[in-house]
Order: C-alpha cells, then structure tokens, then sequence
C-alpha cells in the first residue's frame, strides 16, 4: 500500500512518463493506492485506485499516511491517555485516605494493645484467673497483628499505583513529543502545498 503525498493533486497516466495520456487528471493527497508495480521506469510506478490502474511518479508516493491522517489517532490516544491518568488518580486518593485510616486504627489498636498489657500484668498479680487474662491479651496481640499486614498491603498497593501513574505520564509525555513531531513535520507540508497551488 502506498499513498499519495502531501501535494494538491497527482496524475495518473497510461504508460511510465508524462508523454503517455492521463487517465486521471487528480488523485488527491491521502490517496490510498495498491502498488502494482514500483520503479516501472522513468520514476514511475505502477498503480491501482478502485477499478483504474495506471502509472504515476514514485516521488509523490510514500509508504505511510500523510500527517493530516495520523493526526486524529495520535490525538485520539493522547485524550485516552489523559483519561486513564485521571482514573488511576482518584483510585490513588481513594487507597490513600483507605491507607490513613488502616494506620490511624492501627495506632488506636497499639495503644489499646499496651494498655491492656500493663492491666493484665496488675491484674496477673492480684487475680486469680490468669489464664483469662493471657487469653484476652492474645486476642489483641492477634488484632493487632492482622491489621499490621492490612496495613503492608494498603502501603504495597499504594506503591504500585503511584508507579502506574508515573508510567501513564511518561507515555503521556511521550504521546505529546510524538504529537508535536507530526505536527512539525505537517505544517512545513502545508506552506508546500499552498506554494504548489499558487504556481497551478
């Protein structure tokens, strides 16, 4: 597949050199083309739009879209791009305050945790049902312990979406870099075409 370059118009002719007649007097820029036949000589290649075939200078064709075509995917992917990077952060906000409030139960738990120790340790010492006591002290030892692993999760999750976010923006800065660089390579095009049309 090849197509036509960014200039106004391209004829398409019945041999390999303008002294053959043409058989189509305006193939325009962005033309897709099924190449037949490149380099037929003269610098003409063969070619085929729908049911014509005919010859036309290899130098207006091109292996890739002009940049007026490309323009609306990379700008496609970009606003995707922007998108996804606002979703993972409001899910960032959202693990965050769900991470604050693990570490602010975790905090609350501790303190209960060293309270009821110093309390077992004088009841041990007056009571006479230390067994109960060391039961009750375990069941917060064991809270204590879930919520510590709650919390290493949270923060592992946490961790992981910061660097998705941070991989979005890369990809994000480069989609703009890649933006630009068709721009610049289709406005100089542009100015071309319009001094093509003025020496028409």
């Amino acid at each position: 597949m090849r197509y036509v370059t960014d200039i106004t118009y391209v004829p398409m002719r019945t041999g390999p050199s303008n002294e053959y007649r043409i058989v189509h007097r305006g193939l325009k820029t962005g033309t897709a083309l099924v190449l037949l036949e490149e380099d037929s000589g003269n610098g003409f290649s063969k070619v085929k739009t729908g049911d014509q075939e005919g010859y036309v200078p290899s130098q207006y064709l091109m292996n890739n879209p002009p940049a007026f075509r490309q323009l609306p995917a990379a700008l496609d992917r970009t606003r995707k791009v922007e998108a996804e990077n606002k979703e993972l952060g409001k899910l960032l906000v959202e693990r965050g305050s769900q991470l604050e409030e693990v570490t602010s139960e975790l905090g609350k738990t501790e303190d209960k945790l060293n309270r009821q120790q110093v309390e077992m340790k004088r009841l041990q010492d007056i009571s006479a049902e230390p067994l109960a006591i060391d039961r009750r002290n375990q069941q917060l030892v064991e809270d204590n312990e879930r919520l510590k692993n709650q919390l290493q999760v949270l923060q592992a999750e946490n961790r992981q979406l910061v660097r998705d976010t941070s991989l979005r923006w890369y990809l994000f800065g480069g989609g703009t870099i890649l933006l630009g660089i068709i721009l610049g390579l289709f406005l100089p095009m542009l100015k071309f075409r319009k001094k093509e049309s003025a020496w028409v």
